[in-house]
């Protein structure tokens, strides 16, 4: 039976450590903690047999090939090898596993168009060169791509819990004839026959039309491609050469940034200081002044109390009459009188000006305190006030030092911008020239005979192969059914997409195993190997238990699935899983376990060295 084998996927560059995984004929597993690149092995295998493109992570820094070594079924073993953002493929007739200088022995384009592609390379090892594949219901037809089976077998974690169908790549209409042909092929062993009969006028002028419109789009497009932009590889290489020097200019900013916060921070802190040192001094010299006042006012009292003292003895000794003291008229005074009342006088003077001068004496100390206080204070806010002259001269410095790394910033944004619009309108005439060659492809064929239905009999032996894969994963279900005119899997009456998104895995994951092993045993061509990211919906948590979201899928469904693929399955299974296999699939099957501890067991899919500051391995 024709099939495909993968042996190993490396990833090599100059001065770093390779990353790669070895594939076990039967089984392997990649399984371990979340974002440490499990996934990625995933895309990248799917990369390496001919999608456009591959979403890199920054682990990948400095990894210039791809290699993907393959067995082929004349049992011979090549190496694929691509670059990260490559549109041709090297292929070597030998088992290549590391950083290769030599010319590949041929190239390959990715590209659909032309003859030398590594969709017909491939189609051609698995014996399906030229098979066709219906496009409509009345008799259009197209060449196979390998791309079309490889869905089918490689099925990444989002696909694996989609509510599509595991038949479709999408919900639209547009394709889905042609999707349904490939898994007739894969189930039939053959493929449609090719369309005797041109379209009738009327068609073809809908055909030019269509063509027409598409024409023009690609052209407006293209007007509006910078000249001097660059093809889409190079736009995609400055694009990553920007993203490195954003993250440097980044880096930048952040740093001056937060010098100048700080520096901020202390200006602010120092003019709060200031005003607090102004305050405290108008605060003091008010009270020096409503003092000074009090002691003007002591002085005085001083000055008058002296003079009352003086002038009292007088009035007592010149002046006839009443008593200047007490009142009493003379004939009521007595001998010696006016001496007593002097006396009393002096007596009571002299008390209030021993008083006053001792409040006084009491006045001059605050006022001295004062004004020592208000030397200190205004020493420290002199010091202060330098620092703050510092502080804003470093503000200064450092908002010059800034306005170039902010406009660097803008630049190398809008150098982004541009390139990221290019890379878009390139992406777009690509989608328009794909959908034009598939017009031109299909045609439209007159009325004919419609496109041929799978055979019951071949649709029922597919369902029970289904309903045995399940079974033997020990998954309690009863009457599952593939539907070739709804494309959906069905259990019971409930539509695969009416379930859980466990269960819609754990289905797909199904379907995608039995299609393989049907076509294996039939000796039907297929790729021979089976990818599944993600099949049992689960999330590794230390000390924690495996659960999924359907009551009908118990804990042992797990050790299940993985010896069913180890010691029943016919093909080749790569599965990328965050639980834990069984001890003995462990122990006797290729397993790999990322922990993104650089202690235990291994770091990830690319070496804990390979690691970029404050990077993350991505999904999976």
């Amino acid at each position: 039976m024709p099939s495909i084998r993968l042996l190993h996927l490396t990833f090599a560059g100059a001065d770093r450590e390779r990353a790669q995984v070895v594939f076990d004929p039967k089984l392997t597993v990649i399984y371990g903690a979340s974002d440490t690149g499990k996934s990625f092995v995933t895309e990248a295998i799917d990369y390496m047999l001919g999608a456009r493109k591959l979403s890199l992570i920054p682990e990948a820094e400095g990894y210039s090939q791809i290699l993907l070594g393959l067995e082929l079924p004349d049992s011979s073993v090549v190496t694929l090898v691509r670059g990260p953002q490559s549109s041709r493929v090297g292929v070597f007739n030998a088992d290549v596993r590391d950083l290769v200088y030599r010319a590949a022995d041929f190239e390959l384009s990715v590209s659909t168009r032309g003859s030398n592609n590594i969709s017909r390379y491939l189609l051609g090892r698995l014996g399906l060169e030229g098979a066709l594949i219906a496009t409509n219901d009345t008799g259009g037809t197209k060449a196979l791509g390998f791309r079309d089976l490889l869905h089918l077998c490689l099925v990444s974690e989002t696909r694996m819990v989609s509510k599509v169908s595991p038949v479709l790549r999408s919900t639209g209409a547009s394709g889905q004839t042609a999707h349904k042909s490939v898994l007739k092929l894969l189930l039939t062993g053959h493929g449609e026959p090719a369309a005797d009969a041109r379209p009738n006028a009327a068609q073809r002028r809908l055909q030019k039309g269509k063509i027409g419109l598409l024409d023009q789009l690609v052209l407006d497009l293209q007007r509006q491609l910078d000249p001097q932009g660059g093809n889409e590889g190079e736009l995609a290489e400055q694009l990553r050469r920007l993203l490195g020097y954003q993250d440097t200019i980044a880096s930048s900013l952040r740093e001056i940034s937060s010098r100048h916060a700080e520096a901020v921070a202390r200006g602010a802190g120092l003019a709060v200081t200031l005003g607090q040192y102004d305050q405290r001094l108008a605060e003091i010299d008010d009270l020096l002044g409503r003092f000074g006042l009090l002691r003007s006012q002591y002085e005085s009292d001083l000055a008058r109390l002296a003079m009352v003292n003086e002038a009292g003895g007088l009035l007592g000794y010149f002046r006839t009459g009443p008593c200047v003291f007490c009142g009493a008229d003379p004939a009521h005074q007595t001998a010696g009188h006016d001496l007593q009342e002097t006396t009393a006088l002096h007596a009571a003077v002299t008390a209030e000006n021993t008083k006053t001068r001792h409040l006084l004496s009491d006045l001059h100390l605050t006022i001295d305190g004062l004004r020592i206080q208000r030397e200190e204070l205004a020493g420290q806010r002199q010091d202060s006030a330098a620092q703050s002259s510092r502080a804003d001269l470093e503000i200064a410095r450092i908002e010059e030092e800034l306005r170039p790394v902010e406009g660097q910033a803008a630049e190398a944004m809008a150098a982004r911008s541009r390139v990221e619009k290019e890379l878009g309108l390139h992406q777009r005439i690509q989608e328009l020239e794909e959908v034009r060659a598939g017009l031109v492809a299909d045609g439209a064929v007159p009325g004919g005979r419609p496109t041929g239905s799978i055979p019951a009999g071949t649709v029922a032996a597919f369902d029970r192969a289904i309903e045995r894969t399940v079974e033997a994963w020990q998954i309690r279900l009863h009457g599952v059914s593939y539907d070739q005119y709804t494309a959906e899997l069905f259990v019971g009456d409930r539509a695969r997409a009416g379930h859980g998104k466990g269960m819609r895995a754990v289905l797909h994951a199904a379907f995608a195993v039995s299609l393989a092993e049907y076509g294996l045993d039939k000796e039907h061509p297929h790729p021979g190997f089976v990818i599944l990211d993600s099949p049992l919906v689960t999330y590794r948590q230390p000390g924690g238990t495996r659960r999924t979201d359907d009551e009908n899928l118990p804990d042992s469904v797990i050790d299940y699935f993985y010896r069913d693929l180890f010691h029943r399955f016919a093909g080749q299974a790569i599965v990328v899983e965050n639980s834990d296999p069984p001890s003995d699939i462990a122990r006797d099957a290729q397993v790999y376990l990322f922990t993104r501890d650089p202690q235990d067991h291994r770091f990830g899919f690319f070496p804990v060295g390979a690691e970029a500051p404050g990077s993350s391995l991505g999904e999976g």
